[in-house]
């Protein structure tokens, strides 16, 4: 076989490796691309996660705080009826 004629043969393979490796090279960009996007939503959802952990908590204690004002208010109040009443 001739050089020219195996080049003949090499040369639509070759194109076709190349062709498939740059959609290869294209394709993990795009994989790279979604990654990236994915990691910074993943991001913004655990400071939006923080943040109402952090409220939760808030209103919790102040809840608490709130129910042990009202509880103590409630003793007084049946004190003074127990006191006033016979």
């Amino acid at each position: 076989m001739k050089p020219n004629e195996r080049l003949d043969q090499l040369e639509p393979l070759l194109a076709d490796s190349l062709q498939k490796i740059d959609r290869l090279i294209e394709g993990q960009g795009k994989i790279i691309d979604l990654a990236i996007k994915t990691e910074q939503r993943v991001n913004k959802i655990e400071q939006k996660v923080d943040t109402t952990a952090q409220a939760v908590a808030k209103l919790t204690v102040s809840t608490q705080r709130q129910y042990e004002e009202l509880k103590v208010g409630q003793e007084a109040i049946m004190q003074y009826l127990r006191e006033k009443l016979p």
